[in-house]
């Protein structure tokens, strides 16, 4: 089986987040199967080729992910020259093999879902101050070139991510969550959607970590991009709370800075202003390697993601293995990991009192702290075994090839 999976988004020229996690993992997966995988994704150095983990890396010099679906053409183009591919599979996210399904209508490409750019922008300015959209209104009227910017209405058929979609042979989803919100939106026939749960490869460092039954380091942790899609204004909010009601507990913050909710102040100083009365119990990081992930979350009890919105969430699946008591969100694709009070805590992530009421609960109560990390190891290893899950995609792939 020879198989193309064309993003932009990849470790670690172009990406840290969950498409190039998702992507590296099926790569690797797959090859140690046999079968013949070629991953084209973009870089702002030269272009280049290389063999990683057993999978082809090539790599188009481009300047964003808009840019790299013209980009990827040619590197798609040679090696397709050199033996045909049986199968695309491409993200939504900017239709990044557009172009190449254009000039190859007859190699079936698969979308997989991850989360449409219109959805994430939306949640993003969740946030931003109602005077803020009013003044971009205004100035835009100023400009004579009206625009409603945040009211702006949405119209589907302008949107790039809807539109490469209706091109797909077949579409996968990872969750419910991220199914139900194309079906609702985009009008997208249930039955065109198939969903498959995320591929997740758990390092062992992160199944090797103990599970301690006393609060050892007294310590809750934030890991992911820093804006408010994650979440983190009401993360803020509650941890304002935790930290004045438990002073022995503190807050690790891991994660590359992003857009803050107030004009020009990025999310990292805006949390720091917020929580400028706790700073001796707080701690910010940069985002971390991969490799690097086990060690920087050992040290803690508790995982906080309360994220607006996650297809899937790689975080989420990675503090469960990892044997962290998680709170994560309700709506989103972590419903799909978490059992409610049995693998973790799920929360409405609007709600920042039901952060806290969640938070209060693992630190007041050892035992139900250790049942719930526990059986967060034990549901990831078992119910997302990554060698069933993989034998879902080989199976939906093979079935792909000769519809």
């Amino acid at each position: 089986m020879r198989i193309a999976f064309i993003t932009y988004e990849f470790p670690p020229a172009s990406g840290k987040g969950g498409i190039g996690t998702y992507t590296r993992q099926m790569a690797i997966a797959l090859a140690a199967k046999r079968w013949d995988v070629h991953v084209f994704s973009g870089c702002s150095t030269p272009s280049a080729t290389y063999v990683e983990d057993g999978y082809h890396l090539h790599l188009s010099k481009c300047e964003n992910g808009n840019d790299f679906r013209y980009k990827v053409v040619k590197s798609y183009s040679d090696e397709h020259a050199i033996a045909s591919f049986d199968l695309i599979e491409s993200p939504e996210i900017n239709g990044n093999a557009w172009e190449v399904k254009k000039k190859y209508p007859t190699i079936p490409l698969i979308v997989r879902l991850h989360a449409p750019n219109y959805l994430v922008e939306t949640l993003k300015k969740k946030y931003i101050p109602f005077f803020a959209k009013l003044r971009f209104v205004m100035g835009s009227i100023r400009r004579l070139k009206f625009d409603l910017g945040y009211w702006r209405p949405y119209d589907k058929t302008t949107d790039q991510d809807y539109q490469f979609i209706q091109i797909a042979d077949f579409i996968t989803a990872p969750s419910f969550t991220m199914k139900n919100w194309v079906v609702k939106n985009w009008k997208i026939p249930v039955d065109k959607i198939t969903i498959i749960p995320n591929l997740f490869l758990p390092p062992p460092a992160l199944l090797n970590i103990p599970i301690e039954q006393q609060a050892k380091y007294k310590k809750v942790i934030f890991f992911g991009r820093l804006n408010a899609l994650k979440g983190l204004i009401n993360v803020t909010k509650a941890m304002k709370v935790i930290l004045k009601q438990y002073p022995a507990w503190h807050f690790k913050v891991i994660g590359d800075d992003g857009t803050g909710p107030a004009n020009g102040v990025t999310m990292r100083k805006w949390m720091k202003e917020e929580l400028k009365n706790f700073l001796g119990q707080v701690e910010f990081l940069d985002g971390v390697l991969y490799e690097e992930l086990p060690a920087a979350i050992a040290a803690s009890e508790i995982v906080l993601l309360p994220s607006l919105f996650e297809s899937f969430s790689y975080t989420c699946a990675e503090a469960m293995a990892a044997g962290k008591a998680v709170v994560g969100s309700d709506n989103t694709g972590m419903a799909d990991l978490i059992q409610q009070d049995k693998s973790g805590m799920l929360v409405n992530p609007y709600e920042y009192r039901e952060i806290v009421t969640a938070i209060k609960k693992l630190i007041e109560d050892n035992d139900f702290r250790e049942q719930v990390s526990t059986m967060a190891r034990i549901r990831i290893v078992n119910d997302f075994n990554a060698q069933y899950t993989l034998k879902l995609f080989m199976a939906f792939y093979k079935e792909a090839i000769v519809a």
